[in-house]
């Protein structure tokens, strides 16, 4: 299909292929981090290591599964008043990241609750036993144990995040999915342009899934060659 796009299609494949990694870049920079410590906050409470706070673990829970239960294009609307009240815009990168991010930090959180749950429950007897601190805990049991599992998780986070990104077009973010319906499409010479926005998203996810799966499958075997 590349080879039937014209110099304007290009640039314009060019420029949406830019805006796609730009988003997927900004959004996870602000959801990983935060879905991490949020995701083990959950896990940790429910493994029964954290008791403290009960109402706040009750409340960022709570909040995790209706963001997650909320349909993407529905979120986007309902960011956009405070976007608007917050940063003085309704539509473009800014309500787009906000969406996107918030969305991430929900699916990140529950990927990183579930990895951390599923780590062998002696680890936990094991860090009582030793009082170990909260920092000890994670740096020297929790990530070792569960980081070709939250590998896995942030490479299904991208690759989510990378599809909400295909609908962001909606409040003028741009991207992939906006050259391939609403230039591609709808336009009744932009079939080419919506099979090769197409292709090249299938690729990237494809580049993320298996990179995600080299990085996991080697930090596996390092955890079983200790």
């Amino acid at each position: 299909m590349i080879h039937m796009l014209n110099t304007t299609d290009i640039s314009k494949l060019s420029e949406a292929v830019f805006e796609t990694f730009n988003l997927l870049f900004v959004s996870a920079i602000i959801s990983i981090p935060i879905g991490l410590v949020i995701g083990i906050t959950l896990a940790l409470y429910e493994k029964k290591i954290f008791t403290k706070n009960r109402y706040l673990i009750y409340i960022l829970s709570s909040l995790v599964s209706i963001i997650r239960s909320i349909p993407f294009v529905l979120l986007m609307v309902i960011i956009i008043p405070f976007s608007f009240n917050i940063f003085g815009t309704s539509i473009g990168f800014i309500p787009s990241i906000i969406a996107l991010s918030i969305i991430g930090i929900a699916t990140v959180s529950r990927l990183v609750e579930q990895a951390v749950i599923d780590i062998n429950p002696q680890i936990y007897d094991l860090t009582r036993s030793l009082a170990a601190t909260k920092f000890q805990l994670f740096k020297d049991f929790i990530f070792v144990e569960a980081r070709s599992s939250l590998i896995l998780a942030f490479t299904s986070s991208l690759v989510s995040l990378l599809a909400y990104s295909s609908v962001v077009y909606i409040i003028g973010g741009g991207g992939l999915g906006y050259t391939a319906i609403q230039i591609g499409y709808y336009s009744p010479v932009g079939n080419s342009l919506m099979w090769a926005s197409t292709i090249i998203m299938i690729f990237i996810v494809q580049v993320i899934q298996i990179l995600g799966n080299i990085f996991s499958n080697y930090l596996n075997k390092k955890k079983r060659g200790h």
